[in-house]
């Protein structure tokens, strides 16, 4: 992130991205096989793009506590029953607002999300919002991020059945994570960029999913669906499954799922499998994974 405004005695032209913890997390794309480095970048140049020092001083405050929340929230667990119920009712609002932001009547949300590549994630709670870019600022995205939160305070998510995940957003304007398909409205091979990309990892298995909910439209996403299918995919028993790709000792596997805009019930029925239409419908799609590759 960098303060954009005029020169003055303030010059906190600080990349805030500095601050900002990011995982050195392995990523695996067809044919080279290499750990992840510079192809997700947009945390990097997250910018906040107005000129007053005081909330930017703000903005970088709370940034940095939320990116100390396993750190706070013990400090908050070793304060319980020393010290009075009034004062520790209040240390506990505060903390818990503590990633709330607003400016210009546009509200965001700076969330720890242990499972995220980098740390904090922003949310917005609109999706026109000006001051601040390459958040995640799309209804659908939120959505999914605020129920993938929910979902994991269930103790026997999908995710415990593996020793190790992590997911990221994909951002369509910097990140180069893609997925090529063939678009015949431009007659050329264009580049699918899914909102999100999940690592997941049990003994040698290691799973790359895709995860598209913004509604893709139907004939766009078949389309998208059949570039996934040619490289990621083989036919068995007169069905499409996950290709096993052998690397460094694993076997790699790719997976795509999509949510449509009106339900998985106008879906045409091959490619169901790829669909989501709601969060326990794409844990379920996880789960048959798990099943069928793992168990």
């Amino acid at each position: 992130m960098i303060l954009v405004k005029k020169k003055s005695l303030f010059e906190p032209e600080l990349i805030l991205g500095r601050i900002f913890d990011y995982l050195g997390v392995k990523s695996m794309e067809f044919e080279k096989f290499k750990e992840l480095k510079d192809e997700i970048v947009h945390f990097r140049n997250i910018r906040f793009r107005f000129n007053d020092e005081e909330k930017y001083e703000e903005i970088k405050r709370k940034i940095e506590e939320i990116r100390r929340y396993p750190e706070r929230h013990k400090e908050l667990d070793e304060k319980y029953g020393k010290i009075p119920r009034e004062e520790f009712e209040r240390q506990m609002y505060l903390f818990t607002n503590a990633g709330n932001f607003e400016m210009k009547n546009q509200r965001i949300k700076i969330k720890y999300i242990a499972n995220h590549y980098y740390l904090p994630v922003i949310l917005s709670e609109q999706e026109k919002i000006d001051y601040i870019n390459h958040i995640i600022n799309i209804s659908s995205e939120v959505k999914f991020i605020e129920e993938l939160e929910e979902y994991l305070k269930y103790p026997n998510n999908v995710f415990k059945h593996f020793e190790w995940w992590m997911f990221s957003k994909i951002d369509q304007t910097m990140d180069e994570v893609f997925i090529p398909y063939y678009n015949p409205k431009k007659n050329k091979i264009a580049k699918f960029k899914p909102d999100f990309i999940f690592w997941m990892q049990k003994d040698k298995r290691y799973l790359i999913l895709f995860v598209d909910p913004k509604g893709t439209e139907y004939a766009e996403g078949y389309r998208k669906i059949d570039g996934y299918s040619r490289i990621f995919e083989v036919e068995q028993n007169g069905k499409k499954q996950s290709r096993d790709f052998l690397y460094n000792g694993f076997v790699i596997n790719v997976k795509l799922l999509l949510k449509p805009k009106r339900g998985i019930a106008s879906v045409l029925e091959n490619y169901k499998q790829y669909w989501f239409d709601n969060f326990t419908d794409f844990s379920n799609k996880v789960k048959q994974f798990f099943t069928e590759k793992i168990e």
